[in-house]
């Protein structure tokens, strides 16, 4: 019986030589089993967004976690996502929201 899958990438560190592992992770849910059997697929992405207390987690946000850490590029970020339209979008919030923390503790 399927119990989860693991997928993983190796990506290009920018922060010093070698690669850095990426990850998404389904674990088999009843929810998930169940798309499975009905032959939905297409929105097994969705459950595991909203998995995390199961332990799973989407290779968008992996990519988006290394990303903040400093660990891989922006580029592969977009390269690499599931979803590039929707992750470029995500990293403008993210670098605005950057942006805007650092002006306000610049003012203080």
């Amino acid at each position: 019986m399927l119990q989860g899958v693991i997928s993983q990438l190796l990506v290009a560190r920018v922060d010093k030589p070698g690669r850095v592992a990426v990850f998404e992770i389904m674990i088999n849910t009843p929810s998930v089993a169940a798309l499975i059997r009905d032959n939905k697929t297409f929105r097994i992405q969705s459950d595991i967004q909203t998995g995390s207390k199961h332990g799973m987690v989407t290779l968008d946000s992996f990519l988006l976690d290394k990303w903040q850490a400093g660990m891989i590029s922006e580029e592969d970020v977009v390269t690499k996502s599931m979803d590039p339209l929707t992750i470029s979008l995500k990293l403008d919030e993210l670098r605005a929201a950057k942006a805007e923390k650092t002006q306000s503790q610049t003012r203080k």
